[in-house]
């Protein structure tokens, strides 16, 4: 007869073998495919206006450093 332990060691190995024969195959993902996916929103097309207080708070945020 065997022990709780056994019996959940036994059925991880069962399902981890099923899940490499039957799960879903990924692919390595490239800082290409990365860029394609990342979009740059606009405030201005979205409709949306900020006051100066707000802008003042996140202004160090929008500023590219060379």
């Amino acid at each position: 007869m065997m022990s709780g332990n056994e019996k959940r060691t036994l059925l991880g190995l069962l399902a981890g073998g099923l899940l490499s024969i039957f799960g879903k195959s990924t692919t390595k993902l490239t800082a290409e495919d990365f860029r394609k996916a990342e979009f740059k929103t606009s405030t201005q097309r979205l409709g949306i206006s900020f006051t100066e207080r707000v802008r003042d708070i996140f202004r160090f945020k929008w500023l590219k450093r060379f």
